[in-house]
């Protein structure tokens, strides 16, 4: 085990820590930048995968799904606003 993949592991779960007020909180971001967020997070994971980061691919997973659940929130939120018009 390389020591880069602990730090990334770390540094990734910690943006996905920071992720968690907005998964519970009312106010969400953009759709446009959850689903940015999503893919470029996607990117890197297959990346890390590529270079045997294994643990650093983990964590990127939990980016990715903060991501994608904030997105789907987003939807939620957007249709849900539309229903009461």
């Amino acid at each position: 085990m390389i020591w880069q993949d602990i730090v990334i592991m770390i540094g990734v779960f910690g943006f996905s820590f920071a992720l968690i007020p907005s998964i519970l909180g009312k106010h969400k971001p953009a759709k446009s930048s959850c689903a940015l967020s999503a893919a470029l997070a996607t990117m890197i994971l297959i990346c890390f995968a590529s270079l045997g980061l294994w643990l650093s691919v983990v964590a990127e997973m939990v980016s990715v799904t903060t991501w994608l659940i904030l997105l789907i929130q987003k939807r939620h939120e957007h249709i849900s606003v539309l229903g009461s018009k």
